[in-house]
């Protein structure tokens, strides 16, 4: 009976699988009709609880279809790896979940919406600004000249994926027509973990993430409304992308400072030179603790009439730890030296410097601040100076490990479970999330087990029933395939060998009693039993073999005394005579 359902289920599964891969894209059948009862073997009653053919026809069928999305997409690995993500989930919760067959339906339509979901996020890639938005629920504050105010920055995420680890950087200057604050701290640099993601724009209100600075006016700032420019880096999807979000602040400058407007239509003859950085790089592009990375950062001279010259730019890393005696920069420049010197950058034009940085080993995973520093002359001998902030996100190598595995028992019969346990180290200096470990293996099913957030140094212990579905033919290995992502949600796995044996459940004979354990059967109508039970008919043949033994030793011995009494009795006669 057990052959003819594997049969069954092997034959719907090719039968799936040529529906997906030879039918054309606008026809897909798969798609279009759904998983339905039809699929399970028997039309079993919509109430009645999935059996392991059941659970079968349903991964045939997720699996089948996931494959048809990737081949006839043609995704990015990244999208390979959320696809897998909704399986791995999907395989979890079919395994270890009781189920009405109605109940299992409706899990895999929801399971092959939710890849449709991945797939629709490859093709709707937005810019950043049709996602990123400032909250207009804020209102735009204001301030007068001299006064310590707080400025908050609220953003949403009108978008389909969720954004991480968001840095913010304030667009500083020293021209207070542009930036009406006097800085007060070494770095104003903020960052915001996660903005979630929601389309609907009451959602995305309350998803709103705000980061405060505190800042102090200027005693010398005009009248006005001024708008600021925030620069952010955040990572989606992976990967690394940034934007500005520009909003306003009202001013009430001090008396005779005049107004903004007043600035209006100016000859940039009489503007200040400006040196901003427009961009920069790290070569290699990801940067990991402990690495060399070479810098480049690409500046402009925004004035488009004066030269800039006699440039010192000097490079200050962020500060880390909590008092002087531990505080250390996270960068070092491999020279020793962190300043370089520019001699002249004409009007409108840009530049490039580079300097060569290590980042310290134990730097936690996160971005870090570098600041850009610089001191210049106008073609008057005029000095000026200019401040920016450069973001570099590090990461840490994850590192996870595998403890002694112990399996009890080692073998079981088909139908039969045995229990799996082994730790799981996070050994990095990264926290893992969403750990989870698989069973793969063609003699056994189920055990999935979910570890969660593992924190550095963190253990997870995995203690997992395994169910034994088909005998053991080769050497009994099995695969525990740990999986974990990391802060962007990069998914990555390893594989550990274990093994377990797995035996066909012991049948016996017609014949065999199971008050006594004895066979009451003829011993003409005895035959082997093939499910290792005990063998009467080999007991018998022992029987025969041990009495033939046993006579063959006694006759020998009845001989040996003979002789020995013939022996004797001609030795009597001997001595009489």
């Amino acid at each position: 009976m057990k052959t003819r359902k594997k049969l069954i289920i092997s034959l719907m599964t090719i039968l799936v699988a040529a529906a997906v891969f030879i039918l054309p894209a606008a026809s897909m059948p798969v798609k279009a009709a759904g998983f339905d009862m039809s699929y399970f073997t028997g039309s079993p009653a919509a109430d009645a609880t999935v059996g392991n053919s059941e659970r079968q026809a349903a991964y045939s069928y997720l699996i089948s279809y996931k494959n048809s999305l990737i081949n006839l997409n043609n995704p990015s690995q990244d999208i390979k790896d959320r696809l897998e993500i909704v399986w791995a989930e999907a395989n979890s919760y079919i395994a270890n979940t009781s189920l009405t067959c109605s109940a299992l339906v409706s899990y895999v339509n929801t399971t092959v919406a939710n890849f449709d979901a991945v797939i629709g996020d490859m093709t709707n890639v937005d810019n950043t600004e049709e996602f990123l938005f400032v909250n207009n629920n804020s209102i735009t504050p204001s301030a007068s000249y001299g006064q310590l105010t707080y400025y908050t920055l609220s953003l949403i995420n009108l978008g389909k994926v969720d954004v991480t680890d968001v840095v913010i950087t304030p667009q500083e200057s020293t021209d207070i027509n542009k930036w009406p604050f006097d800085i007060l701290t070494a770095s104003s640099v903020l960052v915001i973990p996660r903005i979630q993601a929601s389309s609907d724009v009451n959602v995305a209100h309350s998803y709103a993430q705000n980061v405060t600075w505190a800042f102090r006016v200027s005693p010398e700032a005009k009248t006005g409304t001024y708008p600021l420019v925030f620069h952010v880096q955040y990572y989606r999807n992976g990967q690394l992308a940034s934007t500005d979000i520009t909003t306003y602040i009202n001013i009430t400058g001090a008396p005779g400072a005049g107004t903004l407007s007043e600035n209006a239509g100016k000859d940039e003859n009489t503007s200040t030179p400006r040196i901003i950085v427009t961009g920069f790089r790290t070569d290699p592009e990801v940067v990991y603790a402990g690495d060399t990375f070479n810098l480049t950062v690409t500046l402009q001279n925004t004035s488009v009439s004066t030269a800039v010259s006699n440039i010192q730019f000097d490079f200050k890393a962020a500060s880390e730890g909590n008092n002087n005696e531990t505080t250390y920069e996270a960068f070092l420049p491999t020279s020793g030296s962190a300043t370089k010197f520019v001699s002249v950058i004409p009007a409108g034009s840009t530049t490039s410097i580079s300097i060569e940085m290590t980042a310290r080993s134990d730097l936690s995973q996160k971005p870090y601040v570098i600041t850009l520093n610089a001191a210049y002359e106008d073609s008057e001998r005029n000095p000026y100076t200019m401040s920016s902030n450069i973001s570099i996100p590090v990461k840490q190598e994850a590192r996870i490990d595998t403890g002694e595995v112990e399996i009890l028992p080692e073998s079981i019969e088909v139908g039969n479970q045995t229990n799996v346990m082994f730790p799981v180290y996070n050994k990095g200096k990264t926290t893992l999330y969403n750990v989870q470990v698989d069973f793969i293996g063609d003699t056994v099913e189920g055990g999935s087990t979910f570890l969660g957030k593992l924190e550095p140094g963190a253990t997870g212990n995995v203690d997992a029933m395994v169910t034994g579905i088909a005998p053991t033919m080769d050497d009994g290995i099995v695969i525990a395939r740990v999986s974990y992502e990391d802060e962007a949600g990069n998914v990555t796995y390893i594989e550990k060998e274990i093994t377990i044996y797995v035996m066909e459940p012991f049948v016996p004979d017609e014949g065999w009693d199971y008050d006594d354990g004895f066979y009451d059967g003829e011993y003409g109508d005895m035959e082997e039993n093939p499910g290792g039970g005990v063998n009467v008919k080999v007991i018998v043949i022992a029987v025969i073999v041990i009495a033939i033994i046993a006579v063959v030793v006694w006759r020998v011995i009845a001989k040996r005394r003979r002789k020995q009494r013939m022996l004797k009795e001609l030795e009597d006669i001997d001595d009489d005579i």
